[in-house]
């Protein structure tokens, strides 16, 4: 799938199991879906995440990067014992050496992601924050095993796992799925938000 429906896919999934909270609790989770159903593709040099953090989108730039990033997380972690340290500092590592729909598109990575997140939200007291992104996160999965490709789902076994029922990366189907995610949005935000 492209960027722009996983977008979509985050934005409706985030609108829809916010629906009846408060606005504070409503716009940490749109946006943590969001960022969930982008993250995935960290593991691809010019994914919509990568288009703001790279200043090459290839993909021995987006290696390097990610490693270096994984060395600073590990000399964080030596230092400090902090867990968290440790957990960006392995998470990174994998992004830096993974392919697309690799280490991020399984449920190894899955868990390291979301364990992450969910320490960050309980040291600060923000379920909302977990609850979003591991949302998100899983709408991109799901989003990508109906794509010819698949996805490595248990990774490191490189056997990639596909729906017999499959859409075609930014074909008609696609596109329907977006224009109607984006309508859908728009009901949501109309009919449940504060437009």
């Amino acid at each position: 799938m492209t960027g722009k429906t996983h977008v979509a896919i985050g934005v409706v999934t985030g609108l829809t199991i916010s629906v009846g909270q408060s606005l504070e609790n409503q716009l940490i989770i749109v946006l943590t879906s969001v960022i969930g159903s982008l993250a995935p593709d960290l593991d691809h040099p010019k994914a919509k995440l990568n288009q703001k953090l790279l200043f090459l989108k290839n993909q021995f730039f987006r290696t390097l990067f990610y490693l270096v990033i994984a060395l600073g997380f590990i000399y964080l972690y030596l230092i400090t014992q902090n867990n968290i340290f440790g957990l960006l500092g392995i998470m990174t590592f994998f992004i830096g050496i993974s392919n697309h729909r690799g280490f991020t598109h399984s449920i190894v990575g899955f868990l390291v992601f979301s364990s992450i997140v969910r320490l960050v939200a309980e040291r600060y007291n923000l379920p909302s924050i977990s609850t979003g992104f591991i949302i998100g996160y899983i709408s991109h999965l799901l989003a990508d095993f109906f794509t010819i490709k698949g996805i490595k789902l248990f990774y490191p076994v490189k056997t990639n796992i596909s729906s017999p029922i499959l859409i075609r990366t930014n074909g008609v189907i696609e596109k329907l799925i977006f224009s109607f995610l984006s309508l859908y949005s728009v009901f949501l935000l109309y009919k449940y938000m504060i437009i």
